[in-house]
């Protein structure tokens, strides 16, 4: 069992790692520009991409959204209680808690152990998660909302054409498909390579409470778990999306959490150490879950 789930990890392991050591090495994933090439091209092509292929209707793409919109209040109101039973500031870690990294770690992870059928759900979960960000853990973080920044986002317009496109059953022309799979193709790669930098460039220099991280780092994990079970318990979901979205509710911190910490001064020290802490704890989680429901 565990070399079948290593070997399904290893192009993530493989090329995350190798952007690790890129990172150190030299200054090839340095420019900010690749960030945004993922966001502004390669998500919203994956996600167009995925729903065309999904053959679903509108119905089907509303409840992956609904599975996963239940998720997150599950998970925020855990998360909350937690927090306060453990007499902890909301304002930072609660976004931290709720919001897992379900685009650069947690697109690949399924693609691997799951394949390409499960990648549309797992592409349309990672963009409601996304929402989450850019809403809920920015208002929080920095005390205001910008609604500009949902209608700018690459991801959300790519949402709202495909469903335009599926509601009026317009038939997309093959060359434009294959444009778009083309687009689509460079991005899981891609993504791996900023999330091995991104660990890389993390930075842990004054971190006191090495209970508190700990804790946070595996209440993140269980946390996404106990939520994803539950809205597994309320909806009657296909086992695919099932599946697809206890993966994802169990990735790590979100490395997008950790930039936000920083833009807004907040811990971003404690929240490097429960991204760095929390992404091995939700690799062994993955590998429970395979052995015992995937």
């Amino acid at each position: 069992m565990l070399i079948e789930f290593f070997s399904s990890l290893t192009p993530v392991l493989v090329c995350t790692s190798l952007g690790w050591i890129l990172s150190k090495r030299t200054r090839l994933l340095d420019s900010p520009d690749l960030g945004q090439l993922v966001m502004v091209i390669g998500l919203p092509s994956l996600l167009l991409n995925s729903l065309l292929k999904m053959d679903a209707g509108i119905a089907a793409l509303s409840q992956i959204i609904l599975a996963a919109g239940i998720m997150l209040v599950i998970a925020a109101l855990l998360a909350a209680l937690t927090l306060r039973m453990c007499g902890q500031p909301m304002q930072f870690l609660l976004p931290v808690l709720v919001n897992p990294n379900t685009g650069n770690l947690g697109i690949p992870v399924v693609f691997a152990l799951l394949g390409p059928e499960a990648l549309p759900y797992a592409v349309l979960i990672s963009t409601t998660v996304g929402l989450s960000n850019f809403t809920f853990g920015a208002w929080l973080m920095s005390g205001t909302l910008n609604p500009r920044a949902l209608l700018t986002n690459g991801s959300i317009m790519a949402l709202l054409v495909g469903m335009v496109l599926l509601l009026t059953d317009t038939r997309v022309p093959a060359p434009l498909l294959n444009t778009l799979d083309m687009l689509a193709g460079i991005t899981v790669p891609i993504m791996l390579l900023l999330l091995g930098r991104s660990l890389g460039s993390i930075s842990i220099r004054t971190l006191s409470d090495l209970k508190l991280v700990g804790c946070m780092s595996a209440g993140r994990v269980l946390i996404g778990f106990i939520s994803a079970f539950a809205a597994i318990q309320l909806l009657p979901l296909p086992d695919i999306l099932q599946k697809t979205l206890l993966i994802q509710a169990c990735m790590p911190v979100a490395v997008l959490s950790y930039m936000m910490a920083t833009q807004y001064q907040g811990p971003k020290d404690q929240v490097a150490a429960i991204i760095m802490l929390s992404t091995p704890l939700s690799l062994l989680a993955i590998m429970l879950l395979s052995a015992f429901y995937l």
